[in-house]
């Protein structure tokens, strides 16, 4: 499904999803703190459905869904976004026929990531394998959930930093 270029996740629970009191009830705490602005942090060992818990959690919330996966060579950039190419644009005015004029302009091109989207957007951020990513490339998370402010790099459009969406919320595991 896409809005405005931003694809999100359609989430159903699975045939294997098995919604018990307690766990309705652990679902329901969970919605009334990312409704409240908190951010919230599912732990657990490995396999034992923190992501599908989470992502359960998001569809109730009923927001778009963006979905990012931790990894140890993950960096600040591959959040933010960062420089991807460049864009060129090449103007030939030949009004009069005898006289050629031309402009030629380049410059580098800003891509977002998938945490600046989110943040632009207010969308359900699901921060799967959280630990696994280096700490220095998730300091940016810090003026997120504390100020609600993402620190932008000089280079995206002039910009150095970007009120997050008032309904932007984060689960990490």
């Amino acid at each position: 499904m896409s809005d405005n270029g931003l694809t999100t996740l359609r989430l159903e629970p699975g045939d294997n999803f098995v919604l018990t009191p307690p766990i309705e009830a652990l679902c329901q705490r969970a919605v009334a703190y990312l409704d409240a602005g908190y951010p919230i942090h599912l732990a657990g060992p490995a396999g034992t459905g923190k992501t599908t818990l989470a992502m359960h959690i998001a569809a109730l919330r009923a927001k778009p869904v963006m979905l990012i996966y931790g990894d140890e060579e993950f960096g600040t950039s591959d959040l933010v976004g960062g420089e991807k190419g460049i864009l060129s644009k090449k103007l030939v005015d030949n009004f009069i026929h005898s006289v050629l004029k031309t402009e030629e302009s380049v410059r580098t091109q800003w891509v977002d990531n998938r945490l600046t989207t989110a943040c632009k957007n207010g969308c359900t951020l699901v921060y799967d394998e959280f630990s696994r990513s280096r700490p220095e490339a998730n300091n940016v998370l810090l003026a997120i959930l504390e100020e609600g402010v993402l620190a932008l790099p000089e280079s995206r459009f002039g910009e150095s930093y970007m009120r997050v969406h008032s309904d932007f919320r984060a689960r990490t595991g």
